[in-house]
């Protein structure tokens, strides 16, 4: 079953809230099997709500229509459809008293405006609304089916699983099954990650009965392979077929998969190994620290950290030598060096990493420009460090060397 999504309102056209409606709606639909064509968004205007609805017996089995179904002036989303299917809008009773109901409920008078969302097209089927007032309407035109339902996310969800989402799967032709691998990657673009990948594809994105597609979440970047099936066993099966080649082809990059994050995995491998952490961190503010402790159980592997911003703090906190700060300043090897011998030492951790730079805008220079940053990683065999020069802004910047060190981090461990 071939499925488009149409958003409607111009406070999503212009950008005042952000679509949120279509990428869930997507997500559930592909996961059941359905195949989402594509997502149009359109403003409260006859002329293009119209059109809209009449494009789509070229391309769909089903069009899902959010938005535009509520008591205000520019809630007309029914009463145009009515009018293009030739459905006149008529009152429903049980659309009624479930208005009264929710209102009273609330100790509050339906006004006329709100009693406008009783009125559905004729014959439509309806659906009740059970967190909201406005109810989902499903109409058949040209052998299309067309779901009506509002725009609030959270009665747009409720409506969608108790009655669109049902409706869907018990009409469509045949049971298909689904099924979904995220793999994560860090440490190459994503041009270099699709020419690793790309001569095991066919007509562009298909690497077998597998499609393949790529997602940039900076500064990691998301390969997703997805497979239908006539069986749940079968989709599964040509899953993994597939995802084994594409982990095999991107394996130097490759750190986890669907929700698993870097310092999730960081925090797995130090737990896995028995060994401790503890950070010093300058440009970074405390990033690292902060990513490593949204990791639930961090406690036990997590030491602690200091954010030593100014050499004082530097001098006081780590025992940086004022004379290494002097010579070759705060952004530099051996300060690096310093600061992760010392939080090793004083912390009393088995690994301790450091990372001191030059986030910008200001602070930069000819041989220290805006974007340089060292780090430092101690551990017994000793300690090393590694330069970056990462030219651009201060807040993607900070984000780009916290994954930086932990993917350092990460791969340290996994060799060891």
């Amino acid at each position: 079953m071939k499925i488009e999504i149409l958003s409607i309102g111009n406070e999503v056209v212009y950008g005042d809230i952000v679509n949120t409606n279509a990428a869930w709606l997507s997500q559930e639909l592909t996961s059941q099997g359905f195949e989402v064509l594509r997502h149009l968004t359109i403003a409260d205007n006859e002329a293009q709500i119209t059109e809209a609805l009449l494009e789509a017996p070229r391309r769909v089995d089903a069009v899902l229509v959010t938005g535009g179904l509520g008591p205000t002036v520019d809630d007309f989303t029914l009463e145009i459809a009515g009018k293009i299917f030739g459905r006149p809008l008529q009152k429903n009773a049980g659309v009624m008293a479930q208005l009264e109901t929710f209102y009273t409920a609330r100790k509050r008078v339906m006004t006329p405006n709100q009693e406008k969302q009783a009125m559905v097209p004729e014959g439509a089927e309806v659906f009740l609304n059970p967190v909201g007032s406005a109810p989902g309407v499903r109409l058949e035109f040209q052998g299309v089916q067309y779901f009506f339902f509002p725009g609030v996310p959270k009665e747009m969800k409720q409506i969608f699983k108790d009655s669109i989402l049902p409706w869907l799967l018990s009409h469509r032709s045949a049971a298909a099954f689904h099924e979904a691998k995220l793999l994560r990657c860090f440490g190459a673009e994503e041009a270099k990650l699709d020419a690793l990948v790309q001569p095991l594809l066919k007509d562009r994105v298909m690497l077998g009965n597998a499609k393949v597609a790529f997602r940039v979440k900076f500064p990691e970047i998301f390969i997703k392979i997805s497979v239908s099936g006539s069986s749940q066993e079968e989709a599964r099966r040509e899953l993994e077929r597939a995802a084994s080649k594409v982990e095999e082809a991107v394996q130097e990059y490759l750190y986890g998969e669907h929700e698993e994050t870097l310092e999730a995995v960081v925090g797995r491998l130090l737990r896995e190994r028995g060994l401790t952490l503890s950070l010093a961190e300058s440009c970074t503010g405390g990033q690292i620290a902060d990513r490593i402790t949204n990791v639930p159980g961090s406690s036990e592997y997590f030491k602690g950290g200091v954010v030593a911003y100014s050499n004082d703090l530097k001098v006081s906190l780590l025992g940086v030598q004022p004379e290494t700060l002097e010579k070759f300043g705060a952004v530099s090897r051996e300060t690096a060096l310093e600061m992760a011998k010392a939080a090793r030492g004083r912390f009393g951790s088995d690994i301790a990493l450091s990372v001191t730079g030059i986030a910008g805008p200001g602070g930069g220079s000819n041989e220290k420009p805006v974007g340089t940053f060292h780090m430092a990683l101690a551990t017994a065999k000793g300690t090393e460090e590694k330069n970056f020069y990462f030219p651009i802004d201060r807040e993607r910047f900070k984000r780009l060397v916290s994954s930086v060190a932990l993917n350092w981090i990460r791969k340290t461990l996994a060799r060891n």
